[in-house]
């Protein structure tokens, strides 16, 4: 005797004692939603703007995708020359030096 009370499949109607309506993944998995053709554009848009950030380009060159058409120079951003202290604060507006606290 099972843990769970003895059951047909949604599917293809066997007998189980599992715990949900399935007896087996590829059941489960035939009970998949079907979206809707603006549900599927909606998603299809929020994937293609998510595409188009630095994260995801960067991810997408880790593992060498197709995705990946952005080069570096398109989304990096410089990074300021600070040869000394004086042109460092010009970057610290608001922040006070160690000396004043």
């Amino acid at each position: 005797m099972g843990k769970y009370k003895e059951k047909s499949c949604k599917f293809c109607q066997t007998k189980h004692r599992k715990k949900g309506p399935y007896c087996c993944q590829s059941c489960a998995n035939r009970d998949r939603t079907e979206y809707s053709a603006n549900v599927s554009i909606a998603m299809r848009k929020v994937a293609n703007e998510y595409n188009k950030t630095p994260e995801a380009i960067a991810k997408q060159k880790q593992l060498n995708t197709s995705l990946a058409s952005m080069t570096a120079d398109e989304f990096a951003v410089d990074i300021p020359d600070v040869s000394s202290l004086d042109d460092y604060l010009d970057y610290t507006e608001g922040y006070d030096k160690a000396e004043k606290w």
